[in-house]
């Protein structure tokens, strides 16, 4: 510390324990509390990711990585964030987020942590059990996919099929939710295939060797977004459960252009809690904005990223929310 030595004794003076304690830890018989590692790398000023035992190259920091690093017992992060020890322990035991959560789970996990979001993401997007949630959800969908190759018959799936049923166990969510999105996506991957047809008929009629090797760069392109399409659709649809917004936030989202223009008056619901809770979520995920007018009010207005999500999303909401028409 500070280009002194310490000794057993001295650092134990200087955690408050005892020094017995302190070669304990050294000895390895004894495993320090998280908060106690974040004290020992304040006093010697490292990360206290570097006092944890070496990861091998390559090694994506888990949740549970992150809290350790950040001094807390998973109790007290669980208790940070507002959850359950039991609803905790399936996050950083199974990388589940609550089903019922608005999206703004991972937000208060990386406020808690003091990291930016897309480490939050990262971790859980790398953890064993969302990669094998992922493959076995990629491999049911190989076999759905296949229904859309017969030409001349509509591709679609019910939701008391069995296929469906094993996907929805892994999405953890209704079969008729799970239903709706597949068929979707089963869409747009018979959409996929037949420009996959079109495009190698292209190089049929295509005049000369270079419009023949453009043509055939085209079909090798849409041939590779088809073989990668039940991975990224897994991925896409875990995500985007993980994500998505409540009813509530949704139907006020796609409401408020509608509400007297693009602005709203904001301030007249700040003393509603039923209310708030919705706002504070769009809030915090970027999708609203407060603005203040010359006459104090204030009001919301859509963002720009806002405005992406309902345009981009708008399908996969519809698909979760049905009742729910968005522009």
């Amino acid at each position: 510390m500070g280009g002194r030595l310490l000794s057993a004794a001295d650092l134990a003076g200087l955690l408050k324990t005892s020094k017995a304690r302190v070669l304990a830890y050294e000895r390895e018989t004894s495993v320090p509390e998280p908060a106690r590692v974040l004290q020992i790398a304040n006093i010697f000023n490292v990360n206290p990711r570097e006092l944890y035992q070496a990861r091998p190259a390559g090694h994506v920091d888990q949740i549970r990585d992150l809290r350790c690093y950040a001094g807390l017992t998973a109790a007290e992060f669980a208790k940070t964030i507002g959850l359950s020890r039991t609803t905790y322990r399936d996050i950083e035991s199974l990388a589940i987020l609550p089903a019922r959560d608005d999206g703004t789970l991972p937000l208060k996990m990386a406020s808690a942590l003091g990291l930016p979001l897309g480490m939050i993401h990262r971790a859980l997007d790398h953890h064993p059990a969302a990669a094998e949630r992922r493959a076995t959800i990629a491999a049911h969908l190989v076999e759905v996919f296949k229904r859309a190759e017969v030409i001349h018959h509509p591709a679609l799936i019910d939701p008391d099929d069995e296929m469906l049923t094993r996907i929805a166990e892994q999405l953890r969510r209704p079969a008729s939710v799970v239903c709706r999105l597949v068929n979707y996506d089963l869409g747009r991957y018979r959409d996929l295939l037949r420009r996959y047809e079109i495009a190698k008929v292209n190089i049929a009629y295509a005049q000369g060797g270079r419009e023949t090797r453009a043509r055939a760069r085209e079909v090798e392109k849409l041939r590779g977004n088809i073989d990668r399409q039940p991975s990224a659709v897994a991925s896409s649809q875990l995500r985007f459960l993980a994500e998505a917004m409540s009813s509530q936030q949704w139907r006020t989202l796609v409401d408020l252009p509608r509400r007297s223009g693009p602005m709203y008056d904001f301030g007249a619901t700040l003393n509603d809690p039923n209310v708030r809770h919705i706002w504070n979520g769009l809030l915090a995920r970027g999708f609203v904005k407060v603005e203040r007018r010359l006459n104090s009010i204030l009001s919301l207005s859509v963002t720009s990223y806002g405005l992406d999500i309902c345009r981009n999303q708008r399908p996969c909401y519809a698909c979760l929310y049905p009742r729910i028409t968005a522009p």
